[in-house]
């Protein structure tokens, strides 16, 4: 969905309860569902042997076809947005162009980027050091031409450094974010199969490129 550049995604069905209907010549995108069967099963219990419970196992996955809300029409949605505060560099992001708005609660992730001919930096926090992390990727993107997609790990481990320094650079947050950082760190490290220290130091090249240009547009 985010690949797509859109945060809601439903079935026919879906949006019809809501008073939405899909625009003609739409074409519809797959996300995939797990495929649960129930499985009754003998469980061991010494009081009564025959004891039989059941369980819920998933089996594979299978093809759902849903329209983003972009490709609908009808009723007005409501989403409960973050209203997010006057960042520190937020007028570097709009000097590039950069749209950034506060988005509903994903449930796994605080933030995006997004590239192309229209940048965008989505953000469902209020955190300072989350804005520095997207915008450090946006800049990252500038210095090699293209991001690789999904959650490279080296582009991770940068954009958490640079936000990091940033964050203690030009910062307002009173609450260190240093401890946070180390674990988002430490787990890219670990997936890189690299020690943090060197995997830190692995990219300091590539942060001081971005913090230069960041600093350098702020001045």
């Amino acid at each position: 969905m985010a690949t797509l550049g859109t945060l809601d995604a439903r079935g026919w069905g879906q949006w019809k309860q809501v008073g939405r209907y899909i625009k003609k010549n739409e074409k519809a995108f797959y996300i995939l569902a797990p495929r649960i069967v129930r499985k009754e099963q003998e469980e061991e219990n010494q009081e009564n042997p025959e004891t039989r419970c059941e369980k819920h196992i998933c089996v594979g996955f299978f093809p759902i076809p849903v329209f983003a809300v972009e490709q609908t029409q009808g009723a007005k949605l409501e989403y409960k947005k973050i209203e997010l505060p006057d960042f520190p560099l937020i007028e570097n992001a709009k000097a590039w162009g950069i749209d950034v708005k506060g988005i509903a609660f994903q449930g796994k992730f605080f933030g995006y980027y997004q590239s192309g001919e229209k940048e965008k930096i989505r953000l469902d926090s209020p955190s300072e050091k989350v804005f520095f992390h997207e915008l450090s990727h946006s800049v990252h993107a500038k210095i090699i031409g293209k991001l690789d997609p999904g959650q490279n790990p080296k582009q991770e481990i940068v954009a958490e450094l640079a936000a990091q320094v940033l964050a203690q650079l030009v910062g307002t947050e009173m609450e260190s974010s240093i401890g946070n950082s180390y674990e988002y760190i430490q787990k890219y490290a670990t997936l890189a199969k690299k020690d943090v220290g060197v995997a830190c130091l692995s990219v300091v090249a590539d942060v001081e490129k971005i913090l230069k240009l960041i600093l350098d547009q702020r001045s």
